[in-house]
């Protein structure tokens, strides 16, 4: 705690800068007014003022660049309104981005369905998303590989900015894949300038925050009695959460070339990271490479953009799904590390210490970009882009410990590689005819995706194959039982689209995008699909009876309809999977049979996203931007796995069963109160709302999950929607659960759980979500402030840690599990009585109100005086920056228990005070 209280002060002492890579000191401020956006990957740019669209860029003066996350997306949360990022409390690991609302029916038997993310395109390559193979054999359990967030593979210093496509007018020109939407990140690029070199380092400290209180020692022996354990206390009091985590720290630097002649411009960056995690033994690093060159005459020009990133993620600190018993010591008399005695779980830091769990990944990530002026009005361009990626995630769990004890040990291999490609041909038309603008775009696009997995495992090191050292880990084909598995997806598309825009006299303006999408991932009579929106909008200002206004500066009304659609869903799904075996003969002859998860179904076909977007922008005084979008997006044919009769041989098949829709209002407002060259005070916030629903399902009708999972899909109910039990307190004459059932007060054992007794006890999308930003600039000082906040938006926690008492024998609870029923009469009681019947999982009493407001991120920055004709440096910079700052709650934690602050992360959050330096020269 001295510690915090030491940074705090040095904090308040020293101001430090963004370190982001920018001019010392700008006065190029921008407005809705007068900014210039990317409108595609297809290089296309429009001014803010003409874009029909519903979009948002966001620029590196708009995303503090210091915050010490291992991802870009992470950076942005409260930045746009409508984009909700789900953080995921562990480094590296896949980040849910929601585009205006869930971009799919949520699933409710474990199969992987249709992509829920948006399509992320960097420099016009198609990001490859690393996600689960639907092979069945190749998901979850201890065969599972360790998926990675792609985002966490590009260098957040690389990144110049991010454009942000919502509705049909803006998403419509990429057709099938953009129905969750589409992000365009674009990277920094070399300027024609003597050579410029960019260096800077920065170093934090780490701590967790908001977590969860347990049971000591003592408290969790008085639990196990109350449950009937006839054994006293052992006086052994551990607290396995200190024992597995600890301080931790933050290492990131980066170094940057750039320049360029009239002909020729290049820049290369190298960058370095390393976050380690409170838990011990774990941590990410990464390590960088990145180039662009640039040619270009009057009529040609050429880009080439290379970025190469090694992802490393250790982590043999995995047994985290639950804390160990305090009364189970760390050591045995003898020193050596304590057996718990019961089969697969283990003394967490003798698995730390002696299994080896990690994960390398590395990939390259390259375009090229070619365009050829024919005359004033027509350009040929061209983009070729790929993403490659080779995964190895490596698993060695020793028999000294109860990880793999009772199999002789166990070692695992999963190998991924990945290529993404695609190639586009486009040219662009742009004319003026007087008061007349038009321009257009036409194209050819032809794109590939494909996966290998292999899958390595082996049990049962005995004898001369057991090594006596620990660092050495065993491959799987040298266990007595050895299997090998491997599976090939493959996704190949091509399209034709075409895109115009008109405007007269900068008041009236239309687009209109249509796009054809073929896809291997449906039959032939289902895989071609046309996609399109069209997009109006009325410069309102710009008419006589306002365009000269002093205050009104922008007054544009907007409207779009279009179609897009999804085929992200694996390979080949419409014709069924088979599965090939080798019989192990001396011949090795295989055969094939169906895999048994889904049959081949030639009608399957395009998920389809019909968007309705209306918007309004607002400029008042060059000063302040106010933009409000109210929006609907009608989801059909959506893919759903669908149960299937019996006689069929299946259990469940893959159709376009079900339809759904998200509709809200979007609405931000930035300010800038003080805009010259030495002093800048800018202030933004946004707010969007979504509401979801379920219109449609086909087949056997409502979809319900098993009951631990409390999801279910019911028409007129929203598909992200936590089914269960209404609980209403302990009775306090028998300590038993009550529960409101159809309406009837009853016990726990006075009823059985069955779908037709639930009923909506939370909902898991927030009904709002926003964020606030101030950045203020007083001479060489700037202060730079991130709060986002939801409203709405349940959690269900893990019952485990409040009162399921009859699994405590070696694992701990949270405090909250003294709160038991101790007799008749006990009216206080918020726990059964602990040899009760067990607790039901999906009940209220473990749903929690997610509402919160967050102080994200809090920087400080100091512009050292350099006088550049006495020094070699250009510029120089410190800073400061404070991550994961604060919480408020609306639902409080109670005195000496935990709620949703606590519970929210069964794993917490770390907040990070780090300083560093920039320097440009």
């Amino acid at each position: 705690m001295r510690k915090n209280f030491i940074v705090v002060g040095l904090l308040l002492a020293t101001l430090s800068v963004n370190a982001q890579e920018k001019d010392p000191i700008k006065n190029d401020t921008v407005n809705l007014a007068e900014s210039v956006i990317v409108t595609s990957s297809y290089g296309t740019t429009s001014k803010r003022k003409d874009v029909v669209g519903s979009l948002t860029q966001l620029t590196e003066d708009d995303i503090i660049i210091s915050q010490p996350f291992e991802s870009i997306e992470k950076m942005i949360a409260g930045l746009d309104p409508g984009v909700q990022i789900v953080n995921n409390t562990d480094l590296g690991k896949p980040v849910d981005i929601n585009i205006r609302g869930l971009g799919s029916i949520v699933g409710v038997n474990g199969l992987p369905g249709t992509s829920t993310q948006p399509l992320i395109i960097i420099d016009g390559v198609y990001m490859r998303e690393d996600k689960a193979s639907n092979i069945p054999f190749f998901n979850g359990g201890v065969n599972a590989e360790m998926n990675i967030n792609p985002l966490a593979r590009l260098s957040t210093d690389n990144v110049q900015s991010i454009t942000i496509l919502k509705d049909a007018a803006a998403v419509a020109l990429y057709g099938a894949d953009a129905a969750n939407g589409v992000i365009l990140i674009t990277t920094k690029k070399g300027r024609k300038s003597k050579p410029k070199f960019t260096y800077s380092s920065q170093y934090g400290i780490s701590t967790s925050i908001n977590k969860i209180k347990y049971l000591s020692g003592e408290q969790h022996a008085q639990i196990r009695t109350a449950y009937g354990d006839k054994d006293p206390w052992n006086g052994v009091d551990v607290n396995w959460f200190d024992v597995m985590n600890r301080e931790s720290d933050y290492f990131k630097t980066n170094f940057g070339v750039s320049g360029g002649t009239d002909h020729f411009t290049y820049r290369f960056g190298v960058d370095y990271s390393k976050n380690n995690e409170s838990k011990i033994f774990n941590y990410l690093e990464k390590k960088g490479i990145d180039l662009n060159l640039g040619y270009h005459t009057k009529k040609f020009r050429v880009n080439l953009s290379a970025a190469y990133n090694n992802f490393y993620k250790n982590n043999p600190n995995t047994y985290f799904s639950f804390v160990l018993a305090p009364t189970i010591p760390i050591y045995d008399e003898n020193g050596e590390f304590n057996k718990t005695g019961t089969r697969g779980i283990t003394n967490p830091l003798a698995a730390a210490t002696q299994n080896k769990v990690y994960t390398e990944n590395n990939s390259l990530l390259s375009s090229l970009n070619a365009e050829y002026q024919v005359t004033n009005d027509i350009k040929i361009s061209s983009v070729f882009g790929i993403d490659y990626s080779k995964k190895n995630n490596v698993s060695w769990q020793t028999p000294m410990n109860e990880s793999a004890s009772n199999v002789g040990g166990r070692s695992r291999i999963n190998k991924s590689d990945g290529t993404n490609w695609n190639w586009s041909v486009h040219a662009l038309y742009n004319k003026d005819f007087g008061k007349h603008h038009i321009d257009g775009l036409l194209g050819l696009e032809v794109r590939s995706a494909k996966d290998y997995k292999e899958n390595f495992t082996g049990s049962g090191f005995t004898g001369a194959n057991y090594p006596a050292v620990i660092d050495y880990i065993l491959q799987p084909w040298q266990a007595t039982n050895y299997a090998y598995r491997e599976s090939t997806t493959e996704q190949n598309g091509r399209s034709t689209f075409a895109q115009i825009n008109y405007n007269y006299d900068s008041k009236y303006f239309f687009t209109g995008s249509i796009r054809r999408d073929e896809s291997s991932s449906f039959g032939s009579d289902k895989g071609i699909t046309p996609n399109g929106g069209l997009g109006f909008a009325w410069m309102i200002s710009n008419e006589d009876f306002l365009k000269h206004s002093t205050i009104l500066k922008v007054l544009k009304l907007r409207a779009s309809w279009g179609m897009t659609g999804n085929s992200r869903i694996g390979t080949y799904r419409s014709s069924g999977l088979y599965n090939v075996y080798q019989n192990g003969f001396i011949y090795d002859y295989f055969y094939s049979y169906p895999d048994s998860s889904s049959p081949p179904n030639k009608n399957l076909g395009w998920e389809k996203d019909e968007k309705f977007n209306l918007g309004l922008d607002i400029n008042l005084l060059n000063r302040i931007d106010i933009t409000v979008d109210l929006y609907r997006n009608n989801k059909s044919s959506i893919i759903t796995s669908s149960p299937v009769p019996l006689e069929t041989g299946y259990t469940s098949a893959e159709i376009n069963a079900t339809s759904m829709y998200n509709k809200g209002i979007e609405a931000s407002i930035r300010v800038h109160w003080l805009k010259n060259k030495n002093n800048r005070w800018t202030t933004s916030f946004n707010i969007g709302t979504v509401q979801n629903k379920v219109t449609e399902i086909l087949g056997f009708g409502d979809q319900y999950s098993v009951a631990s999972l409390a999801r279910a899909n019911r028409v007129g109910a929203p598909t992200s929607a936590i089914w269960g039990y209404e609980w209403v307190g302990i009775n306090p004459e028998t300590g038993l659960d009550r529960y409101n059932v159809n309406g009837e007060i009853l016990d726990s054992n006075q009823f059985s759980p069955s779908a037709d007794k639930t009923k909506i006890i939370g909902n898991t999308q927030p009904e709002a979500i926003g964020g606030f930003m101030n950045s203020i600039q007083i001479g060489n000082f700037t202060f730079n402030a991130l709060f986002n906040f939801q409203i709405g938006g349940d959690i269900l926690i893990n019952g485990e840690l409040i009162d399921k008492y009859n699994i405590s024998g070696n694992r701990n609870m949270s405090v909250n599990a003294l709160d038991y029923w101790t007799g008749p009469g006990d009216t206080n009681a918020l726990n059964a009585k602990p040899a009760s019947k067990a607790p039901i999982a999906n009940s209220s009493k473990y749903v929690y109100d997610n509402t919160h407001i967050k102080l994200q991120n809090v920087s400080f920055s100091y512009q050292l005086p350099i006088k550049k004709d006495t020094s070699f440096i250009d510029a120089a910079s410190i800073f400061m920056d404070v991550s994961n700052v604060l919480y408020w709650y609306k639902e409080k934690s109670p005195h000496d228990r935990n709620g949703v602050r606590e519970f929210k992360y069964l794993y917490p959050e770390m907040r990070t005070y780090s300083m560093g330096f920039r320097v440009n020269f």
